[in-house]
């Protein structure tokens, strides 16, 4: 449970670099790319509260800790503003910095995860159109 809550307060962080950084290439990056970290906090908050309810967690708390857990995001998006305003050639490196971050959780921490529970074919099946719904989000907004 501590892991879980842990590491996924500390991915938060990565995210919050990472509107921040978006924000700092312009109004409408920074929009797509907090609309789709709001986005995908949603199935990041059920990750935290389907490991803490069945551990005896109230579902109240579960929830708190789940909305815990993305506190780093705004605390992180205004400085990473402030420093890709002053560093702008530093864009491209910090929106690739978060990406990898967040890359790296999901292969790193949640895949390996899910195919424990579940047969590879319904992870690969689930992550296939998680996928493909971001990137038609993506298409439909820009």
């Amino acid at each position: 449970m501590v892991l879980i809550v842990g590491v996924m307060t500390v991915h938060s962080f990565t995210e919050g670099v990472g509107v921040g950084v978006a924000f700092g290439g312009g109004e409408e990056l920074g929009l797509v790319i907090a609309l789709a970290i709001a986005v995908h906090n949603i199935p990041e908050g059920l990750a935290i509260s389907l490991v803490l309810v069945p551990r005896g967690v109230s579902v109240g708390r579960a929830a708190a800790w789940s909305v815990f857990s993305s506190l780093p995001q705004p605390l992180m998006a205004v400085p990473a503003f402030l420093f890709v305003a002053w560093f702008e050639p530093l864009l491209a490196a910090g929106l690739g910095f978060a990406a990898g971050a967040m890359a790296w959780i999901v292969a790193g921490d949640l895949v390996p995860a899910a195919v424990r529970v579940a047969p590879g074919w319904r992870v690969a099946l689930a992550g296939s159109l998680a996928a493909a719904a971001m990137l038609a989000l993506q298409a439909a907004l820009l």
